[in-house]
């Protein structure tokens, strides 16, 4: 059955205080806008009947990559706690000014919030999210899974990516990106101020996914995403399923300094127009 709560000061906000074999929809109250109105995100939290690991699945880090926020809806809608090993912590909405403005950063200060983090408590906006987000949310996960885009401007393919690092962290990270079932997937090494490095500084294993985008969101788009994060929540041992293994058609890792910064990193060598022979 689920249960809407009442707004919560995210200080006040602990996974462990809501009951195994509930499901429940809630605002945490963040902070205060400029125009005093409160800065907020929504909790979609499933608690299994049976313990187990604690998965947070994030969307809208920028506000205009709309996979992820649907799929996370999603997935946690048909969600039966009585068939869940542990906890699935939705958070569809991470940067709600950049979403009310439909942009990629924060709609009172045009901050990147996946460029900013530890971020600050008497911040910007944009600052504020990620103080929270790192060290009271994050915090409380064992696995994060978060859901990127090409969002307006870009038409991404679709990968996995995670961040390389030695022993069975890093095996485990790239495991789950290869569970999350696209055809390819892409380790690069940490850069400062993500999320997932802010995920990593907590002890918390992480990846990330690059979804289509083009400021759209396809049928298939929204299948693809559903069923990848199914996937991970599988790889976890949260519910039963099926889950892919082996490496992908397309998996590599490229290392070096800012190498998975892909709007820097990656300009096209020619000038002009792109006009595709094949479908991409």
């Amino acid at each position: 059955m689920l249960t809407e709560a009442q707004p919560i000061l995210y200080s006040d906000f602990r996974v462990a205080d809501f009951a195994e074999g509930t499901k429940t929809r809630l605002h945490l109250i963040l902070n205060t806008l400029p125009s005093g109105e409160p800065l907020y995100c929504p909790v979609l939290l499933a608690r299994g009947d049976n313990p187990g690991p604690v998965c947070m699945v994030t969307g809208l880090v920028h506000g205009d990559e709309y996979e992820g926020p649907v799929a996370i809806q999603d997935v946690f809608a048909e969600l039966d706690t009585a068939d869940m090993r542990g906890t699935f912590f939705g958070i569809p909405m991470v940067n709600g000014p950049a979403f009310a403005h439909g942009t990629r950063e924060g709609g009172w200060d045009h901050l990147n919030l996946a460029r900013i983090f530890p971020g600050s408590a008497q911040g910007f906006p944009t600052e504020r999210i990620a103080h929270v987000f790192q060290e009271h949310l994050v915090v409380q996960a064992d696995f994060l899974l978060e859901m990127h885009a090409g969002g307006n401007l870009y038409a991404c393919k679709e990968l996995a990516g995670y961040q390389v690092q030695g022993g069975p962290a890093g095996a485990r990270v790239h495991e789950a990106a290869i569970a999350f079932g696209f055809d390819f997937v892409w380790g690069t090494e940490a850069l400062p101020g993500r999320t997932l490095s802010a995920a990593r500084i907590k002890g918390v294993p992480a990846i990330y996914v690059e979804n289509r985008g083009e400021g759209r969101l396809r049928s298939a788009q929204r299948t693809y995403a559903g069923q990848g994060i199914r996937n991970v929540l599988a790889f976890l041992g949260i519910v039963e399923g099926d889950y892919p293994t082996a490496e992908p058609e397309f998996s590599l890792q490229t290392l070096g300094e800012e190498a998975g910064h892909l709007q820097v990193n990656y300009p096209s060598p020619y000038s002009g127009l792109f006009v595709p022979a094949v479908e991409l």
